[in-house]
């Protein structure tokens, strides 16, 4: 049960953003964070329209969280513990994004960390 609401979630803060919906847990976990972090700026970049700016804000964001979340993945806490601090780096990363994008930009981010979530717990469900 924990491990079916554990994947969902690291793939959700991992990525946040579509371009994941196509990889695989193990593509996920055999990706550094450097090339998450660069996919997810490259998908922000188009989806959202970032100026070179705003880009280079966001990668750094996006690199931080993605290093943050991959020392939780390898870690050996407890699956609670992993998902708590999971849950607290994607809100300290929307927080931080909300201060980077503007007003449309951060709801469509938004909008689709919600379908991401939702994609997530269906593929989930679907292979049990």
């Amino acid at each position: 049960m924990i491990i079916t609401r554990l994947i969902p979630m690291i793939i959700v803060v991992c990525s946040t953003i579509t371009f994941l919906h196509a990889q695989t847990g193990d593509e996920l976990r055999n990706s550094t964070p450097q090339e998450r972090a660069i996919k997810q700026t490259e998908w922000m970049k188009t989806e959202l329209s970032l100026d070179s700016v705003t880009e280079a804000k966001v990668h750094a964001i996006n690199l931080k969280y993605a290093e943050a979340n991959q020392s939780l993945i390898n870690s050996s806490e407890s699956k609670i513990s992993k998902i708590q601090k999971v849950k607290a780096n994607s809100a300290a990363k929307d927080d931080e994004l909300k201060n980077v994008l503007n007003k449309n930009q951060y709801e469509k981010y938004l909008q689709r960390k919600e379908e991401m979530r939702k994609n997530g717990r269906s593929r989930v469900r679907n292979r049990n």
